[in-house]
C-alpha cells in the first residue's frame, strides 16, 4: 500500500468521524433543548396556576392576601377533635373566622372544616349576608367541635348575642322550611332586606366549655367543605415549591433568565392566560413566595396541615418487574384491615426525598408532567439518530475494509 493512498484513507475517515461527531453533537444540543423545553412548559403551567389563585383571591377578599395565619407550637382544639362551620342563608352569606374567608352559601346547608391553624386565643366569628328576591331573610349557623363519632359540641351558634352595625342582631320567626342546624336560630340585621353584617367573639375558653355540651350525632344534610383560605394557602405554597423546583432546574441547564410579567406587557399574547387576563406576577410571585416561606417555618404538627399527603405515586414506569412466579395463596383468612399501618417508603424513594426535598413529597401527580422520565426519554430520542449512523459507518467500512485495501495493491 502506498503511502498517498493510505493517507486519502485517513483523510476520508477522518472528514467521515468529523461529520458523525457534529451530527451526534447536534443530536445532544438538540436532546437538551428539549429537555429545557419541558422544563420551560412546566414552569409557565405552574406560574400561570399561581396567577389564577391569587387573581381569584384578590376578587373574593384582596386585603387576606396582606396577611398569615399566626404560627404556634400547641393545638387550641382539644385532641381527637375537628371544627366544622355549619351554616345556611337565605339567600345568601360570607364566613370568616379571624378575617380568614371560610366559606359561602346560597340557600343551602354548608359544612367547612376549620383546621387548628386559624384559631387564637381570641377569636371573631363574622358573616356577611345578603337577600336577592325580597321575600324572607335569615342567616342560621354555629361553629363546633366534632369527634371521632360525628357528635358535635357547639362553640358558638347564631343567637342575639351577635353584634350587627346597629346593635344586636334579631332572632327572626322564619316561617319556610329551613335546615336543622343544632342549637342555631335564625338572625338578621335591623333592616329586612339588603346587606347585614354580624359578628361574635370566643375566647378559647368558649372551646374548652363546648366539651360539656353536646349535640346527638346524626348525618347532617350540608354539603362538605373544605375551608376557603385553607383551600387557597395549600395549593399556593406546593404550586410556589414546584416552581423553586423548576427554576434550580432551568439554572442548572444554563442559568437561563426567568421573566418576570405584569400588566405593562398585556400587549403580548404571549403573556397572557387566554382571554382571561395578562398574568400579574408582580402580585401573585410575591403572595406566594410569602405562603412558601410561611408553610416552611410552621411547626411539625400545623405544616402537616399544609401537606397533607407526602405520598406522591410512583406512577407506572416504576413497576416491579414480574418474576413470572405464581401468587402464594393464603390459608389463613384472617382480617388484613385491622390495625393496618401504612409502610414505610423502601427504596430509590426516600433517596429522591432527601436529594428534592420537602417539595418532593407533596407534589399532586398531575403536577409532575414533564419531570425526569420525559426528559430521559426526550435525551434517548435526540443520541438515536446519531447512535444509527455511527452503526451503519462501521458497517460500512467492514464490509469496504477488504475494498478500500485492494485499491493500494
Amino acid at each position: 500500500m502506498k503511502m498517498t493512498d493510505l493517507l486519502r484513507i485517513i483523510e476520508k475517515m477522518r472528514l467521515m468521524i468529523v461529520v458523525i461527531l457534529l451530527l451526534f453533537a447536534s443530536g445532544y444540543v438538540e436532546a437538551m433543548e428539549r429537555d429545557v423545553t419541558v422544563i420551560r412548559r412546566e414552569y409557565n403551567d405552574v406560574s400561570a396556576a399561581v396567577d389564577s389563585l391569587v387573581r381569584m383571591m384578590q376578587v373574593a377578599d384582596a386585603e387576606v392576601l396582606k396577611k398569615l395565619p399566626e404560627a404556634r407550637p400547641e393545638r387550641v382544639l382539644p385532641e381527637g377533635m375537628t371544627a366544622v362551620m355549619i351554616f345556611w342563608a337565605d339567600d345568601e352569606a360570607r364566613v370568616w373566622l379571624n378575617d380568614f374567608p371560610v366559606g359561602e352559601t346560597r340557600l343551602t346547608p354548608v359544612e367547612v372544616t376549620v383546621p387548628d391553624l386559624y384559631f387564637q386565643g381570641q377569636n371573631r366569628l363574622r358573616v356577611r349576608c345578603w337577600d336577592t328576591d325580597r321575600v324572607e331573610s335569615g342567616f342560621l349557623g354555629g361553629l363546633y367541635l366534632k369527634d371521632g363519632a360525628g357528635r358535635l359540641y357547639p362553640i358558638v351558634v347564631s343567637n342575639g348575642a351577635w353584634e350587627t352595625a346597629g346593635g344586636r342582631a334579631t332572632e327572626i320567626i322564619y316561617a319556610h322550611p329551613m335546615p336543622d342546624i343544632p342549637g342555631a336560630q335564625p338572625i338578621w340585621g335591623m333592616r329586612m332586606f339588603g346587606f347585614v353584617d354580624m359578628a361574635v367573639t370566643f375566647d378559647r375558653g368558649a372551646i374548652d366549655r363546648a366539651l360539656a355540651e353536646t349535640t346527638p350525632a346524626r348525618p347532617m344534610a350540608a354539603q362538605q367543605q373544605a375551608m376557603d383560605y385553607h383551600t387557597f394557602a395549600q395549593q399556593l405554597a406546593i404550586l410556589q415549591a414546584r416552581r423553586e423546583k423548576l427554576r434550580a432546574d432551568l439554572a442548572r441547564q444554563g442559568n437561563l433568565s426567568v421573566p418576570r410579567y405584569d400588566a405593562e406587557r398585556a400587549r403580548s399574547a404571549s403573556l397572557t392566560l387566554g382571554k382571561a387576563a395578562p398574568l400579574i406576577e408582580e402580585v401573585s410571585a410575591q403572595v406566594a413566595k410569602n405562603v412558601r416561606s410561611w408553610s416552611e417555618k410552621l411547626p411539625a404538627v400545623q405544616q402537616q396541615l399544609i401537606y397533607p399527603d407526602r405520598r406522591a405515586l410512583k406512577g407506572e414506569g416504576a413497576v416491579t418487574a414480574s418474576t413470572g412466579d405464581a401468587v402464594p395463596i393464603a390459608s389463613d383468612r384472617g382480617s388484613r384491615e385491622q390495625a393496618y399501618r401504612p409502610p414505610e417508603e423502601r427504596g430509590g424513594m426516600k433517596s429522591e426525598t432527601k436529594d428534592e426535598g420537602g417539595d418532593a413529597q407533596v407534589q399532586p401527580q398531575g403536577m409532575r408532567r414533564g419531570g425526569g422520565g420525559g426528559q430521559s426519554q426526550a435525551t434517548r430520542l435526540g443520541l438515536l439518530l446519531p447512535t444509527l449512523i455511527v452503526g451503519i459507518y462501521v458497517l460500512y467500512v467492514s464490509i469496504r475494509w477488504q475494498s478500500l485495501m485492494g485499491e493500494s495493491d
